[in-house]
């Protein structure tokens, strides 16, 4: 005795099957497309990229010893990089940045590009017509954790970390054990995570503390001597040059400040790569803007566009009804009464045109 399933039983078991194996298909796909992404973040030093085979890696724990107001400045510049990273990865993603503890927050200021245009202009530099950007300041959740309890900061980094929406997690890590690390280190799987250490309390003290960060990082803060200062302001180098400022008064201005950014160790391989992160690598990065206007400005250029536009169509519309009513009458000639009302109603004519043509509107002889 024979058995057989309905047609609507076979008809439904076909679309189970097409409907799995599409989305089997759309598995298969973001599974390739996350391994085609790109898995460091180049941090713009030339050498410790080349070191690192692309730059940081993109996921995972990375350690940060140093006075903690340098290395807050280099983070934020590599916060910038983790960002604009992230959107070409995964466009319209729209990642946020997360800072835990107040000693990891920066100032206001320090998000926005494109602030300090008007300074670098200055000193001699062309900058293009930028409009400040504020996605950094903008996407940057701030997470406020006691500073004296590790247990509190460690949870919220870890949370932190585990969020999908978060592209990188900038934290304050001072007190933080082996195990801490390694529990970082496991939950940072796809999120770039850069803990600040602090300052050692006496010198290589960083290398006796046991971790399970994938990198150590040496921040220095270094000074630059004045005569770099008036080979990179033309302005002033020529004033030096005719005798109008003296030595004396350059020795008067305050170097800019630099660091000194050195990778002791990664993926447990000893490494001593130096490379100086300068003012035009640490600094500059405040003076790019976006060539991109912010959302209002763009959406008031576009409606004073459309209303020109506007304009400009009811005044050839009017145009044209005119015509075509003098051509409706033959060997007749307007009014100065219709004339005048017509004026009276084109806001794209000037004042000064309408007084040309006369009061009868046949021009002035």
């Amino acid at each position: 005795m024979g058995y057989s399933l309905p047609s609507e039983g076979t008809e439904q078991r076909r679309a189970v099957r097409a409907a799995l194996a599409e989305r089997i298909g759309t598995l298969e796909g973001r599974a390739q497309a996350i391994t085609e992404r790109p898995m460091h973040i180049a941090t713009g030093w030339t050498a410790i990229d080349a070191a690192l085979g692309g730059g940081i890696a993109r996921a995972g724990l990375h350690e940060w010893w140093g006075a903690l107001p340098e290395v807050r400045a280099v983070l934020v510049q590599l916060a910038w990089n983790a960002l604009l990273h992230d959107d070409r990865q995964r466009v319209g993603a729209h990642r946020h940045v997360v800072w835990v503890g107040r000693t990891a927050w920066p100032s206001a200021d320090a998000l926005v590009r494109g602030m300090r245009a008007p300074i670098a202009g200055m000193f001699g530099q062309r900058i293009p017509r930028t409009w400040p950007d504020a996605r950094l300041h903008d996407r940057s959740l701030m997470v406020d954790v006691p500073a004296h309890d590790t247990g509190a900061r460690l949870w919220a980094i870890e949370q932190a970390v585990r969020c999908p929406g978060i592209c990188a997690v900038i934290a304050d890590g001072r007190g933080f054990d082996l195990a801490a690390t390694r529990r970082l280190q496991l939950a940072a799987s796809d999120t770039c995570l850069l803990c600040m250490r602090g300052t050692e309390h006496r010198t290589d003290a960083r290398r006796s503390v046991l971790t399970a960060g994938a990198t150590r990082w040496l921040v220095e803060r270094t000074e630059r001597p004045t005569d770099v200062i008036t080979d990179r302001v033309p302005w002033l180098r020529t004033m030096q040059e005719r005798g109008v400022v003296g030595a004396e008064l350059i020795s008067r201005i305050p170097p800019e400040p630099t660091w000194r950014v050195t990778i002791e160790r990664s993926k447990g391989t000893s490494m001593h790569i130096s490379s100086e992160c300068s003012a035009q690598a640490a600094q500059s990065w405040q003076w790019q803007g976006t060539a991109e206007a912010p959302a209002p400005e763009a959406a008031a250029a576009r409606r004073r566009a459309k209303r020109g536009e506007r304009l400009i169509a009811d005044h050839a519309a009017r145009s044209a009804l005119e015509l075509r009513a003098l051509k409706d009458v033959d060997n007749a000639e307007p009014t100065a009464g219709a004339i005048t009302r017509s004026r009276s109603h084109d806001r794209v004519t000037s004042r000064g045109t309408r007084w040309a043509r006369g009061n009868d509107g046949r021009g002035v002889a």
